[in-house]
């Protein structure tokens, strides 16, 4: 699952994935940006259909080193609040746009509907994902499970139980230890060891 992902959660759209297109190509087109690869989000959890909304997921470009990237030239995701914001209006409904950083435990959040002022809120990925499933109406675990993946999503259920984030969800039981994890224990496993010899030498 990529680090970087970008999710439109639109209510009652009926599969019109044609005037999303429009409308972010209009919104890509202002800022000079070629307008990004939208679909529907297979099989979404059941909490997000009971709720009515139908979530599109953009395809985002690997994000070039900050070196690499000219000052002028955007971000995609620097355009979420736009594109909320826009497919509010052309739809008449509300819609909550997100952007997850996960490899640099960044997210940010827009929701926008017809006659109503943009509320967006960025930062940490466990407080942003709270807001938007309280906006959204679902709980935080279920977004955890779309945008999260491996570490990410059971770290922010464990941490949503821990604060008491879902009173009601089920326990999760962690899965065994991937390939990733246990590369990560490893290396940590090293550090502690090398701190320790550092330590020694400093005595």
């Amino acid at each position: 699952m990529p680090h970087r992902r970008l999710l439109l959660f639109l209510a009652d759209v009926e599969g019109n994935l044609t005037a999303v297109r429009q409308t972010l190509k209009r919104v890509c087109e202002a800022v000079e940006l070629p307008t990004p690869e939208v679909k529907w989000v297979e099989s979404p959890p059941e909490g997000l259909a009971d709720g009515g909304w139908h979530a599109a997921e953009v395809a985002l470009p690997p994000a070039p080193g900050r070196k690499a990237r000219k000052s002028e030239q955007p971000f995609l995701e620097e355009q979420l609040d736009a594109m909320s914001q826009a497919l509010s209006q052309d739809f008449r409904e509300r819609v909550l746009g997100i952007f997850v950083d996960r490899e640099h435990s960044y997210a940010r959040t827009c929701v926008s509907g017809p006659g109503r002022p943009a509320k967006a809120v960025e930062g940490e990925v466990l407080d942003v994902m709270r807001q938007a499933a309280r906006w959204l109406d679902v709980e935080t675990g279920l977004l955890a499970r779309m945008l999260g993946g491996g570490n990410t999503a059971r770290n922010l259920l464990a941490a949503a139980v821990d604060f008491g984030g879902e009173p009601n969800a089920p326990p999760v039981k962690p899965p065994e230890p991937d390939e990733d994890d246990r590369f990560v224990e490893a290396k940590l496993t090293q550090a502690r060891a090398y701190m320790e010899q550092y330590r020694s030498a400093r005595k």
